[in-house]
């Protein structure tokens, strides 16, 4: 294997995605529900790897992890490239930083990242690589969960887009203040941030903006940037390591 070569692994709060990563090129990705972790892992699914790096928000599967050598679990203490400027270590998820490392090398410049999954996220890397921070807010899911939960007449709803803006039932009136109010929302959010940083990039990631990326502001949606971004971290630590 090449000195870079590695398998990439994202272990999020529903799925766990894997790519292969040979010869600076990602590779076709499978999904693997979480909750199967412990399954998966009996497999040895690492065997054939020197090296997986790894991005996960699951503690249980860190733990998990802790007993394979080849495993390197990418945080705010170990990515490379970036630099990292938070008031705490150990306060920001893998995933956002590795995102960010992602859109910042593809572009080389000032960027700033929206996921959406269970929760929507914003990430934003200065024109240096200087990886300052962001914003937290919940997902479309979550948030329905919560009218659910907290309401007495509120049942559970799915949201799905809709272009009317007054809903003549419980179910258009909550759909349509979650698709359009969280439109609404991210791209306020987006344009705070251009002020802030009128040249950044803004790219779109995570399977919770595919029904509203185009009502999006957004310079490009990018679907594997957490594999471009665990790639990067292969490189990058395959390069640190050889000097």
């Amino acid at each position: 294997m090449a000195s870079s070569d590695a398998l990439l692994v994202d272990i999020g709060n529903s799925t766990i995605e894997c790519a292969a990563y040979r010869s600076g090129k990602i590779h076709r990705s499978r999904r693997i529900l979480t909750t199967k972790v412990q399954e998966w892992l009996s497999t040895d699914p690492f065997a054939e790897w020197d090296r997986v790096i790894v991005s996960s928000v699951v503690p249980s599967a860190d733990r998990m992890l802790r007993r394979y050598p080849n495993v390197i679990q990418i945080d705010d203490q170990t990515i490379p490239i970036l630099t990292v400027h938070l008031s705490q270590t150990g306060q920001v998820g893998s995933d956002r930083i590795v995102n960010a490392l992602g859109a910042f090398q593809k572009h080389g410049r000032g960027c700033l990242v929206v996921d959406s999954g269970t929760a929507t996220t914003f990430c934003y890397v200065d024109s240096n690589g200087g990886y300052q921070g962001g914003v937290i807010m919940p997902g479309m899911g979550i948030s329905s969960k919560a009218l659910a939960l907290f309401t007495a007449k509120i049942p559970l709803i799915r949201v799905t887009p809709r272009k009317e803006l007054v809903g003549k039932n419980t179910r258009e009136a909550v759909q349509i203040g979650l698709y359009r109010g969280t439109i609404h929302m991210i791209n306020g959010m987006i344009q705070d941030f251009r002020k802030l940083d009128s040249s950044l990039i803004v790219v779109g990631t995570g399977n919770g903006l595919m029904p509203i990326k185009e009502a999006l502001d957004l310079d490009e949606y990018d679907p594997i940037l957490i594999l471009r971004g665990l790639a990067a971290c292969a490189d990058g630590l395959a390069h640190a390591k050889q000097n």
